[in-house]
């Protein structure tokens, strides 16, 4: 009788164990991936910035003026 209380208990407190190791890397994952991709496109923006700013320009330079529909 002692013996199944005791190893239940045991049991008990496995699942428990089991359960806050998985519930703290639900939180912990999330945000090693968020900081990972995060640094990738911080990256990939500085890398780019040139190129997106000729982009940018060319397009703007392609739009009517205002001004010049008056």
């Amino acid at each position: 009788m002692i013996k199944a209380k005791r190893q239940y208990l045991q049991v008990a407190l496995s699942v428990i164990t089991f359960v806050l190791v998985i519930g703290s890397l639900s939180m912990v994952w999330p945000t090693i991936f968020a900081i990972f991709f995060g640094a990738i496109l911080l990256f990939q923006s500085c890398c780019l910035e040139e190129l997106i700013a000729m982009l940018s320009w060319a397009a703007i330079g392609h739009m009517p003026n205002a001004t010049s529909l008056l």
